[in-house]
């Protein structure tokens, strides 16, 4: 069987022969003669064989034995002349310069194409002479002079001899010429989120997507013939983890199925199923990154904002500590916050509490749906997905960027990084700085269920409930409550 790689090979041999450079042997020569054939292999050349004129068995005598089916006695006298040669210059017939005429021999001095003849007289058994006939040649030697080469010394040809070789053979489409991996929309850095996996400790799995659905996300399409190849049938994938700066592999790839979904960044390649009709592998897809959220930092007891065009909630498990509220107004040099928010919507501006007495790092999950919720959102309060800069204050815009406790004034231009949130008032007489302010149902540190140890169920913002009926953080007995 033939691939590509063989054929490669065989233009090879090719170039090598125009060049005058074919392989030095060793070779096998052939003689054939009364219809029989008899084969001498690993000879190296120049090579001479000859008769023994007492006893027959020398090297020329045994194939003339062997070819006529003869016990001989040995070669004829050379009352008759020598042998006689023909068919290539290479290959000399003669006799030997013993004081016995009858020491024929043979030498070939090199390879040559075609066939030689050596004729002469042998004795048999009962000392008749007859004349014994010899082909002689090397099977699938051809020179460079048999080579043909085009003008420009880029093609080469040869005929090569019937009994040769004969070959079955496949030809394979090549995928690492004009065939294309893609994952998702082909686009680099397209995002998809994963979760912590339920059944397998330590792994994560995709958090909106069932495996049929991860599959059907890679795409190989081959750009000459313009198809899809099939996975599985055609091909199948190695995923290659890439390191975030130099977006190059950090190491082999796994193939899907040991594929564990850890947030980073990735592309695939997809390599040649064993047994169908392409060889070869692509080069890397377009990159990949897997998420479960966004990280925050947040000091011990203070604020941060965020701002996203997603809704969030922060993970139950490892933000506990965690605390979502926007601003609902802002009146002099107080804002007030709102509600503790499970789910903010998308594009709320918000304030992200560390109910800790130690600096924390929160999880925001994007959710999968807006939340049904009817938040109040102060206009001073404005967010932004980009960097941008928060403008100096004036006398009819006064800006305020947070300083982990309250909110101060700028009084010259703040680059702020993306997804920040800021106070911009254009009324009232500005103030040094705005202070957070919780509402009496919210600020639970305010209220008496802090104090309560009656087994009853309150949520964050202080309102009792029976049972908790969703995920969340809840207050019994005075202390928080994670609920998943």
């Amino acid at each position: 069987m033939k691939t590509i790689s063989r054929y490669i090979m065989t233009l090879a041999l090719l170039i090598t022969a125009a060049t005058g450079a074919w392989a030095q042997g060793p070779y096998t020569v052939q003689f054939k003669a009364n219809g029989n054939t008899k084969t001498v292999e690993n000879v190296t050349l120049p090579w001479t064989i000859s008769c023994d004129y007492d006893y027959g068995n020398g090297e020329l005598d045994l194939i003339i034995q062997e070819l006529y089916a003869i016990n001989g006695e040995g070669c004829a006298s050379g009352s008759y002349g020598p042998p006689v040669s023909s068919g290539s210059e290479k290959v000399i017939c003669g006799l030997t310069g013993s004081p016995y005429a009858n020491n024929h021999f043979i030498t070939i001095n090199g390879p040559f194409n075609g066939t030689a003849t050596c004729t002469g007289k042998y004795f048999d058994p009962n000392s008749k002479e007859f004349d014994y006939f010899l082909e002689i040649t090397i099977p699938g030697y051809i020179d460079g002079s048999a080579v043909n080469l085009n003008a420009d010394k880029t093609e080469a040809s040869f005929k090569m001899p019937q009994y040769d070789v004969t070959a079955t053979y496949t030809i394979k489409r090549d995928i690492s010429v004009d065939v294309t991996a893609t994952m998702g929309d082909g686009t680099n850095g397209v995002r998809y989120r994963v979760k912590k996996s339920e059944q397998v400790p330590g792994k994560y799995e995709p958090a909106e997507m069932n495996m049929l659905q991860v599959l059907a996300l890679v795409a190989v399409h081959d750009d000459i013939e313009q198809k899809d190849l099939t996975q599985t049938q055609d091909y199948y994938c190695r995923i290659y983890k890439l390191d975030e700066q130099t977006k190059q592999p950090e190491g082999d790839g796994v193939e899907l199925v040991d594929f564990d979904f850890a947030p980073g960044l990735y592309a695939l390649k997809a390599f040649a199923e064993k047994g169908s009709n392409y060889a070869g592998e692509t080069d890397l897809s377009n990159t990949f990154q897997l998420f479960q959220g966004y990280q925050v930092e947040v000091a011990a007891k203070e604020f941060i904002t965020y701002y996203k065009d997603e809704p969030l909630y922060a993970d139950t498990e490892t933000s506990a500590d965690a605390e979502l509220y926007t601003i609902t107004s802002v009146n002099a040099d107080q804002a007030t916050l709102s509600a503790a928010i499970e789910t903010a919507p998308s594009r709320t501006p918000l304030l992200i509490f560390n109910n800790s007495d130690e600096a924390k790092t929160f999880l925001l999950i994007p959710a999968n749906e807006e939340p049904n919720l009817q938040l109040t959102v102060a206009p001073e309060f404005i967010g932004t997905t980009e960097a941008t800069t928060i403008a100096a204050s004036t006398d009819d815009q006064t800006n305020y960027a947070l300083n982990g406790k309250a909110f101060v004034f700028v009084k010259n231009d703040l680059p702020v990084a993306a997804n920040k949130a800021w106070l911009s008032i254009n009324t009232g007489v500005p103030s040094a700085r705005i202070t957070i302010v919780f509402e009496d149902a919210t600020k639970i540190a305010n209220t008496n269920i802090t104090n309560l140890t009656n087994g009853d169920w309150y949520t964050i913002d202080g309102r009792k409930v029976n049972v908790p009926s969703k995920k969340g953080i809840y207050i019994m007995n005075g202390k928080k409550v994670v609920v998943k």
